[in-house]
């Protein structure tokens, strides 16, 4: 059965509010779908609706895909809808294509979509049922935990630092009702012959959940579990937050973390891992993130040990009777000094935008090269004359701090500056800035 104009309507609302919304269309069914649903339900709206574009990303893998792109800008144009091909030009991978490929094909619609002068955009992509359905059983198949297998959301940022939004409006059909409304309607679309090909796990389990169908097991119900699971992970969203209000969290100008012990003793274990997870995550820097398992070993670890100490994804964990600490592991950075230009920006360890203004000191008249590494325990040491005596930052977590240098001589060290002496030489003189990124979920 089609989708009828009520059910689209329905799906179509929550976008009502943004300014523009991209419609991702490759050419197949499913988004053809997209397409002809959301021109049709902007036609029949009679409150104002978002003005409405439609962009196909070439890969470039396939030959024939310019020419599907070109079919799409035509079926888009007796729409009356404004489309782009963006082409992803990069050289491609000789392994990890399908991951690589949906990677340049956010990172292009996100481009394109900033480029709307419009307040509010999204993104709109055909995602439906049976992909929600594939999408729970690839990640059951790798033992994901409530956060995995809630599943695709309806609404989400495209990326962490954009504001655009990407939306799954179909979610709620299955592609049989999509196919059904392309056919009723008469509209042509193509099958990209990588989604039969059985190297790609999502058509491996595409085929598998065929067999599960006949036993019982539909997409309908894989999909209803992963909702459902959705809202369970909204349930512990609220309960994390005041979890987390319960700690007396602290940042220490992001040198180390530091939370009441007890109140951590006192939270269920899934509350524990997602709260180290989210400290691992902002103080690991460029670390590989951590598996779960690993996480869930950590949590009981503490739980179990009054006084323990632990090393986890690039983080150093130190648990005492009254709190539990965690910094950044020294021994985890990559020891290579990064040279620092005059006006230019640098991110180091994926937790500080570092920045040299020359023209506010006199280093850059003298024309001196600035090198940033790992403060280290040595030089840490060195200045230490120079810091308060009382509740000074774990001395391991200030030696994985970034330090500036001319040459051999240490210039400054920005994030030890609230701990200096007064009267002291400065540690973070005006010339030199260092913004913590702060990446993570606190």
């Amino acid at each position: 059965m089609p989708v009828t104009d009520a059910e689209a309507d329905a799906a179509f609302e929550r976008l009502a509010r943004f300014g523009h919304i991209v419609l991702a269309v490759s050419g197949g069914p499913d988004s053809m779908a997209l397409m002809v649903l959301a021109a049709e339900w902007r036609a029949r709206s009679k409150s104002p609706a978002p003005s409405i574009s439609v962009a196909t990303v070439d890969h470039g893998l396939r030959s024939e895909a310019r020419f599907e792109a070109e079919q799409v800008g035509a079926a888009a144009r007796r729409l009356d809808l404004p489309h782009t091909v963006l082409t992803w030009e990069d050289v491609k991978p000789q392994t990890g294509v399908p991951m690589a490929a949906r990677e340049a094909r956010y990172r292009l619609l996100d481009e394109h979509a900033r480029g709307f002068a419009a307040g509010s955009v999204a993104v709109a992509t055909a995602h439906h049922l049976d992909d929600q359905a594939e999408t729970f059983a690839m990640r059951l198949q790798r033992g994901a935990g409530i956060d995995g297998l809630s599943g695709m959301r309806t609404e989400r940022l495209i990326a962490e630092t954009s504001p655009v939004i990407l939306a799954r409006p179909l979610l709620g059909f299955g592609k049989a009702r999509l196919v059904a409304t392309v056919a009723a309607r008469g509209i042509a679309y193509v099958e990209d012959p990588t989604n039969a090909d059985d190297r790609f796990e999502r058509t491996r389990v595409r085929s598998a959940l065929s067999n599960f169908h006949d036993a019982g097991l539909s997409p309908q119900a894989l999909a209803t579990s992963a909702r459902r699971l959705g809202d369970a992970r909204d349930a512990l969203v609220y309960a994390e937050e005041r979890f987390i209000a319960s700690l007396a969290l602290s940042f220490g100008n992001e040198i180390f973390a530091t939370l009441d012990r007890r109140a951590f003793d006192d939270g269920p274990a899934y509350l524990r891992q997602k709260v180290l997870a989210g400290l691992i995550a902002r103080y690991g820097g460029d670390s590989p993130e951590p598996r779960l398992s690993e996480i869930e070993a950590l949590a009981a670890h503490l739980q179990r040990d009054g006084k323990a100490a632990a090393t986890l994804g690039g983080a150093m964990i130190s648990g005492g009777p009254r709190f539990i600490r965690i910094w950044r592991e020294a021994g985890r950075l990559d020891q290579t000094a990064i040279e620092l230009r005059p006006g230019a920006v640098r991110v180091w360890d994926s937790r500080f935008v570092l920045r040299w203004s020359a023209e506010t000191g006199d280093r850059g008249s003298q024309g001196s090269v600035i090198t940033v590494k790992p403060l280290g325990l040595a030089a840490y040491r060195a200045i230490l004359p120079r810091l308060r005596g009382r509740q000074l930052p774990p001395a391991r977590a200030s030696a994985a701090l970034p330090s500036f240098w001319a040459g051999e001589q240490f210039v400054a060290a920005p994030s030890l500056a609230p701990f200096a002496l007064v009267g002291a030489e400065p540690l973070d003189p005006a010339e030199f800035n260092l913004t913590p990124l702060a990446a993570g979920t606190f």
